[in-house]
Formats: C-alpha cells, sequence, structure tokens
C-alpha cells in the first residue's frame, strides 16, 4: 500500500475514533490498526521473529490501555507503536537510534511536508505537473476570483449588506482534530532515517573492532597505560573495601537500631535508598571509565578484571540489602506507587550490574551495557503498563489492621471494584464521591471508555 494512502487512511480513522471523544479505547483502537497495517504494507514481517515480538508488545499494551487507561498504559502504547514502526522501517536501527529518529521526526515533519515527491512517491517531474495543475486549477482562479469578488462587493451596498449577515459556520475543532490526526499519521508512516542517523547507528557497536583490540590508546595523552591500569587498581581496591564497610554498618545498624517512630524510619530510608540507587549507577559508570577501550586487551590486567567483578558483586549485595529494607518499609507503613518504584529502580540496578559483569567477562563495547539497558527500560515500561497496579496496592493496604481508607480512594483510579467489596464486607456504606466516579466513567461513549469500569455492577 502506498506510503500517502496509509496516511490519509490514518488520518481518516483517528478523526473517526478522536473526534468529540475523551481519551480511552480509542487509542487502543488506533494503535492496532497502525500495527496491523505494518504487517499489511510488509507481509515478511511475519516470518521475523523480533517484529512477531515489538507487535505482540504494542497489542498487550494496548489490550491493557483499553482496560484501565493510565499515564503509564498511554506512554507504553505510544511507545511500543513508534519503535515497532522503526523497526519495520530498518531491523538494523538500535533502539537508542530509533528514539534519536523520532524526536528528529517530530520536529522535521513540517520540512517532510512540502517534499511530496518524498510521501507522496512522485517523481520530480510528477512533482512539478501536479505544483503546475494545483496552481493552475485551483490557486489563480481562486486568486482572480478573490480580487473581482472584493471589487464588486465594495461597490454595491446590496451585496455588502448581505456579506456582512452572512456568517460563516466552521468547526474549528475538527479541523484540529484532521490537522492533529494527520501530523501523528504523517510522523508515523513517514519515517526519515537520514544519512546521519544511519552513519551514527553503524558506530554503535557491541564487540570492539580488531584495531581497537590491537591499539594502545590511552584516556590521557601524559598517562602511560600501564599507569593508567595500576590507576584502576588501586581505585577499585579502595572502592571494594570502602564499599565492603559500608554494606557491613549499613545492616548493622537497621538491625541494632530500628526506628521506633515510622515517620523517621520512612524519612530514613527513602534517603538512605536513593543515595544507594545512586551510588549502584555511578559504580556502572565506574566500569565504564576503565573498561572501555584498551585496559580490555592489554596484558597483566587480570588483578583490574578481578577487583572490576568484585565491585559488581558487593554492588548487587548492595541491592540486595536495599531491598530488604525496603521490604521491611513496605511491611510496616503499605504499599505505594513510589515504594514499588524503588523496586523496579532496584531491579534495574540489578539488571545493569548483570550486564556490567557479562561486559568485563566477555570484552564487550560500553555500548553493550547501554543497549541492553535501553532495552531493559523498555520491556520495563511494557510490563509496569500491564498490571493494574492500584489494584494491587489496594489490595495490599487494606490487609492492614489500620488502613487509610480514604488515602485509596481519593489518590487511586481502577481500585473501585475492591473498595466496593471492602465496604460490603463490612457492612460500610459506600461513598457517594466514589459511586459518582464509576457512573461518570460508565456513561462515557464507547470510544472514550474503559472496559474495567464496563464490569463495576453498582446493585
Amino acid at each position: 500500500m502506498k506510503k500517502h494512502l496509509l496516511i490519509f487512511l490514518s488520518t481518516l480513522v483517528f478523526v473517526v475514533l478522536f473526534y468529540n471523544q475523551d481519551l480511552g479505547l480509542n487509542l487502543s483502537i488506533f494503535a492496532i490498526f497502525l500495527m496491523l497495517f505494518n504487517f499489511i504494507q510488509k507481509p515478511d514481517l511475519v516470518k521475523d521473529k523480533r517484529a512477531l515480538l515489538l507487535a505482540s508488545a504494542v497489542l498487550l499494551c494496548s489490550i491493557s490501555n483499553a482496560w484501565l487507561i493510565s499515564f503509564t498504559t498511554f506512554l507504553a502504547v505510544m511507545v511500543t507503536s513508534f519503535v515497532f514502526r522503526l523497526y519495520c522501517e530498518n531491523q538494523k536501527l538500535r533502539l537508542i537510534t530509533q528514539a534519536i529518529v523520532f524526536v528528529s521526526n517530530l520536529f522535521a515533519a513540517v520540512v517532510q511536508f512540502f517534499q511530496f515527491n518524498t510521501w507522496l512517491e512522485t517523481k520530480k517531474s510528477d512533482k512539478e505537473k501536479l505544483f503546475v495543475k494545483i496552481f493552475s486549477y485551483v490557486l489563480l482562479p481562486f486568486l482572480i476570483l478573490g480580487i473581482f469578488f472584493a471589487l464588486y462587493v465594495s461597490t454595491s451596498d446590496t451585496l455588502l449588506a448581505w456579506f456582512k449577515r452572512f456568517e460563516l459556520d466552521i468547526n474549528f475543532y475538527i479541523i484540529f482534530v484532521m490537522m492533529f490526526g494527520f501530523y501523528i499519521s504523517f510522523v508515523f508512516w513517514n519515517a526519515k532515517i537520514y544519512e546521519v542517523f544511519e552513519t551514527l547507528n553503524h558506530s554503535l557497536k557491541l564487540n570492539f573492532s580488531k584495531e581497537s583490540k590491537e591499539s594502545q590508546k590511552t584516556t590521557f595523552d601524559f598517562l602511560p597505560i600501564e599507569f593508567e591500569m595500576r590507576s584502576g587498581i588501586i581505585t577499585l581496591v579502595c572502592l571494594n573495601m570502602m564499599l565492603l564497610i559500608f554494606i557491613v554498618v549499613f545492616n548493622i545498624e537497621h538491625i541494632q537500631n530500628p526506628a521506633i517512630n515510622l515517620r523517621d524510619f520512612s524519612s530514613r530510608i527513602h534517603e538512605q535508598i536513593y543515595s544507594i540507587i545512586g551510588s549502584i549507577v555511578l559504580a556502572m559508570l565506574v566500569i565504564l571509565f576503565y573498561f572501555k577501550d584498551t585496559l580490555n586487551f592489554i596484558q597483566n590486567n587480570k588483578y583490574l578484571v578481578f577487583g572490576a567483578k568484585c565491585w559488581v558483586i558487593l554492588n548487587a549485595v548492595l541491592v540486595v540489602s536495599a531491598v530488604y529494607q525496603n521490604t521491611i518499609y513496605i511491611t510496616n507503613l503499605g504499599l505505594t506507587y513510589k515504594r514499588l518504584g524503588v523496586y523496579m529502580f532496584l531491579i534495574l540496578c540489578f539488571y545493569g550490574l548483570h550486564f556490567t559483569f557479562k561486559k568485563i567477562k566477555n570484552k564487550k563495547t560500553n555500548f553493550y551495557l547501554i543497549d541492553k539497558m535501553t532495552w531493559g527500560f523498555f520491556y520495563t515500561l511494557v510490563f509496569c503498563s500491564l498490571i493494574n497496579w492500584a489494584n494491587f496496592i489496594t489490595y495490599y493496604n487494606l490487609s492492614f489492621d489500620e488502613t487509610n481508607v480514604e488515602y485509596l480512594e481519593y489518590n487511586f483510579e481502577g481500585n473501585e471494584k475492591r473498595l466496593f467489596d471492602y465496604y460490603k464486607t463490612n457492612d460500610l456504606e459506600i461513598p457517594q464521591y466514589l459511586l459518582d466516579r464509576v457512573n461518570r466513567q460508565k456513561e462515557k461513549s464507547f470510544l472514550s471508555s474503559q472496559l474495567y469500569y464496563k464490569t463495576i455492577d453498582l446493585n
């Protein structure tokens, strides 16, 4: 199917789905529509395992968004759709390059629109003929007619009075929806991968080249490679000793001095866990600095490699300690989005440390770790969009004897069924504002609806 037909068809579908509608089921339908037309445009994608995996991510995120929309599901649908599209355009494109291409196309679309021969897929001569036809059949007659119309109206009181009474009833909202839909469709289907991005993508290697392995290039011109290696060994030995002492002190401190005041406990845990996450990120940067090129292949670097591996392992132990402390925190004070977010970042830290270890062991480039982390963030976003976290948090917190139910009512959406069950089980009256919130969702049109609220029985 021609590119311009896909753009116009997608614009039409966008207008039908989103005109006079709130964001809801329509976003999921639109994303699935775009995904299916990618397969229609390129049927061979059904044989590509990575394409099928990315398409599955689009489908799962769309279903989750249709069930219950949130910022996470909205972001997941948008990200997975464009990642899938750019993969269809160029299977060799790295994820980080895709992000750069996507951002560039958001701005370049304004200029690309006037390059008619590219997205209308016409030859240069056809483009010139098209412009001649538009100019001669539309623009020039319209300009001449406009001049004479203004002249005749200005010289006739009757025509002028009639013209002043005439009101042009234009629906600017539908024009805006059409323009925005065309913009989204244009950016999606007319994804332009410029040569500079292809060059950048080609330079992003997971493995060192033969020249890199044989070179003895140092980080600083004044510092011989042997001294750089010894500097790394001294640094890592000191860091390992410091981190080992910190881990011991950190865990003993929490065992011997548990906070009786929960507010103090909360404040202390927050500060410590954020510091730990920051230190782990810095730890990975230290590894990236020392193992960016030459020191991977220099002779007698076994002590440097051993020190780096110990550093990674100790940081992994620190992650486990932080997970344990966050678990104690949740056991005492219950779940919130922020506390679940701490788990997510700690898991990502552990994931990053795992591939940092593999980078050192298998002598990979720094981009190897960056590539793994970007895909880690991508699949984390997909996973987070598939779960109704509000319902999960509510279920856990209601298991406590003393629970701030009002906090669960006002700060979360998508937990109404769980709250209704709680009120019925405890013979309590359901707050009217909660019923009103559900009714507002149930009364929305089909395209604006969230399927979760359609399943709630208020009788």
